[in-house]
């Protein structure tokens, strides 16, 4: 089967897209799924930069490192090397609409865009944590079932 190219974006690649980018990793890793690639990228990312505190956090309390992720600014080139581009909101899609393949993760799921947990408590993030697991669950099930 071809090799799928998943990106997730948000705005700073450092809260939303870093751990739906982990989330789905994890959850294609526990399917045995290798022919699926994500990765995550920021409108107005500062290239480099770590995930955030609460976002590593968050994923900790669902058992997943964070690793050494490096933020990254989203580019043409890394938008039209992926297959399927998911915005955390509808205004990020917007921003991109241009190009092919992307969708808002309402739009291709039927759940919630994601809100913007930057710079708040401990508890949004998980909140957030959740709502994205949800996100990649349902992205994993539309995986599963294109292999049938």
């Amino acid at each position: 089967m071809k090799m799928m190219r998943i990106m997730f974006v948000c705005t700073g690649n450092t809260c939303r897209s870093p751990m739906a980018e982990i989330i789905l990793k994890s959850k294609l890793k526990l399917a045995g799924i290798k022919n699926v690639r994500v990765s995550s990228a920021g409108l107005c990312a500062n290239e480099g930069e770590k995930i955030s505190k609460n976002s590593s956090l968050a994923l900790k309390q669902m058992g997943l490192k964070s690793y050494s992720f490096k933020s990254k600014q989203l580019t043409p080139v890394s938008l039209l090397k992926s297959d399927l581009v998911l915005c955390m909101t509808s205004e990020h899609k917007r921003a991109i609409s241009s190009f092919p393949g992307v969708y808002s993760v309402s739009e291709y799921t039927g759940l919630k865009d994601i809100s913007d947990p930057y710079g708040q408590d401990l508890s949004v993030y998980i909140k957030t944590s959740h709502e994205i697991e949800d996100v990649c669950n349902e992205i994993l099930n539309k995986i599963l079932n294109k292999g049938e």
